[in-house]
């Protein structure tokens, strides 16, 4: 049964806005972090304005990676139901099954399957009567969204392991790199969550192809083959209809 995608699409841009706002707030904060760490070595702050900004620093990480998790719930969620819905159209056009949707995600294997399953929802949802579309917007939202994933890992190491001021810094530019990737990665990821959104939601999606009107001509009447009807013979009783004497 053919299921809307529009509310759970709504709500992943929503929240993949609020991961790309996370990651671009905590690319300002670091920064704060590295004024009050220097404060602190050079002895112009105590413990306590440390240890409260240190504190404000997790309550931030914490909160981007709620949202985080959150997004890629929905996202999965999504995801299992425009596979749902272009099965109806064509189970048999994907390269992986729909519980891969899922699946997909485990380590190692998410650095292709994820991809792969949006790109077969594209190809079965996009319309049937416009020339095949590429895959350019799938491929640059899914390589930034690798890249974001491991600069931002690389990232977490170097703040971790930085023994020095200076270290810390570093790190601090590798964040506001890792919010950039975020920001764009965010975006396009948004916009083929609407256009899948889009291609599904069009009159007839579900229809089979020998009876949709082309897009150029847009929505029109169908003319469905009806049978032949019998002749009807004249009644019997009805004085008009019988021969004179």
């Amino acid at each position: 049964m053919f299921r809307s995608v529009r509310g759970l699409g709504v709500a992943f841009s929503v929240l993949v806005a609020l991961t790309a706002l996370s990651d671009l707030v905590m690319a300002g904060w670091v920064w704060r972090v590295h004024g009050v760490l220097q404060d602190y070595v050079d002895g112009l702050v105590g413990d306590a304005e440390f240890d409260r900004t240190l504190a404000a620093t997790n309550l931030l990480d914490l909160a981007g990676t709620a949202v985080y998790l959150a997004a890629g719930v929905v996202f999965v969620m999504w995801s299992w139901r425009v596979r749902a819905n272009a099965d109806l159209v064509a189970w048999d056009a994907h390269h992986h099954a729909r519980h891969w949707t899922i699946w997909g995600w485990l380590p190692i294997v998410s650095f292709w399957i994820p991809r792969r399953v949006v790109a077969d929802v594209w190809d079965v949802s996009a319309p049937r009567h416009q020339p095949p579309r590429g895959h350019a917007e799938i491929n640059w939202w899914w390589g930034l969204f690798i890249a974001y994933q491991v600069v931002d890992r690389i990232t977490d190491r170097m703040l971790a392991a930085g023994e020095s001021v200076d270290e810390f810094a570093n790190g601090g530019v590798m964040l506001v790199v890792v919010a950039a990737l975020s920001v764009a990665a965010a975006v396009l990821a948004a916009n083929v969550v609407r256009r899948i959104g889009a291609f599904q939601s069009v009159p007839g999606f579900v229809t089979p192809p020998d009876i949709v009107s082309p897009s150029s001509v847009g929505l029109t009447q169908v003319d469905f083959p009806r049978p032949p009807t019998a002749p009807i013979p004249p009644p019997a009783h009805d004085p008009r209809w019988q021969r004179p004497e």
